[in-house]
């Protein structure tokens, strides 16, 4: 399995000569089956970090591994988890094996490596002739998978969505709206554009 991993330009030829040991490199102590594991933080997209994707301070390495030393996990409940007790318990609790991993399932999955990375193992990413990666990155996956399923189970969840988002905006005085409520259909005005548009009111009690 290929995973990604930024390190330091000026450390990434030695890291390809030497390794990227478990010790020196890893960012947190989680529990995997019931074990405090030390494990190095990848990527499965490398674009996952876009800031470090497009720096010139950062290589991207590839790791590639056996699925079974690698596990997932959700980033951002690790994040939350820093002030939420609760969060950190679902994020350990969210902690699967790569192999059972379904791609969108977390916003910022990171693959948790709990080995040393050895050399042969690793490989300086080359973005123009790489093997391709079939989505742009994990948060744009996630969200769309979400409304997708939402689309699937409500024929009207379009119309939600722009309702509420329009309704927000006209609540913070950006937009007018023209509410018809016999006939359910609301009309936004962008004054500073100088456009109209209309939308349906959807039934949310449904919801």
């Amino acid at each position: 399995m290929e995973v990604y991993f930024y390190i330091k330009s000026e450390l990434a030829e030695s890291a390809v000569d030497c390794g990227v040991k478990l010790s020196e490199h890893y960012e947190k102590v989680v529990v995997i089956n019931g074990e405090e594991k030390k494990c190095i933080s990848t990527l499965l997209n490398p674009k996952d970090d876009l800031e470090k994707y497009r720096s010139s301070e950062y290589k991207c390495l590839k790791f590639e591994l056996p699925s079974k030393l690698c596990y997932v996990a959700d980033k951002y409940m690790y994040i939350v988890g820093d002030g939420s007790k609760e969060a950190m318990e679902i994020y350990n609790k969210s902690i699967i094996p790569l192999k059972d991993y379904i791609f969108g399932a977390f916003r910022l999955p990171e693959c948790l490596v709990s080995c040393t990375v050895m050399p042969e193992q690793i490989s300086v990413l080359d973005k123009r002739l790489d093997s391709p990666i079939l989505y742009d990155n994990s948060e744009e996956l996630y969200i769309n998978n979400i409304i997708e399923s939402y689309k699937e189970e409500h024929e009207d969840f379009q119309d939600v969505l722009l309702y509420s988002f329009y309704s927000k905006l006209a609540e913070q005085k950006n937009f007018d709206m023209i509410v018809d409520d016999d006939n359910k259909i609301a009309i936004i005005i962008d004054k500073d554009k100088g456009k109209s548009i209309s939308i349906k009111i959807p039934d949310l009690t449904k919801y």
